[in-house]
């Protein structure tokens, strides 16, 4: 799952299709039926098009000059304990 700045969700060890819950985009849950505009750093479709990302971040901090931290969104894990992979 790719990672999106303002996106909370809860994660659990379970089968594809049941990982994912409780979807949330700036504290309200996401609606389904609703597209969502995002950015990343890398494509997550075949054949996108586009200007790379560096350089449109690379003109954002020269127009910004400061960007001022934010909180990380980090997903809310259920029944992985003992997972080697999170540690």
């Amino acid at each position: 799952m790719v990672r999106v700045g303002g996106l909370t969700y809860t994660a659990r060890g379970a089968g594809m299709g049941s990982r994912i819950s409780d979807m949330r985009l700036a504290g309200k849950p996401i609606d389904a039926g609703k597209k969502y505009k995002v950015a990343g750093w890398a494509p997550v479709a075949e054949g996108a098009q586009g200007e790379p990302v560096w350089d449109v971040v690379t003109k954002y901090l020269r127009d910004v000059k400061t960007v001022k931290p934010v909180k990380l969104n980090l997903p809310k894990l259920v029944g992985m304990e003992g997972n080697a992979g999170i540690a």
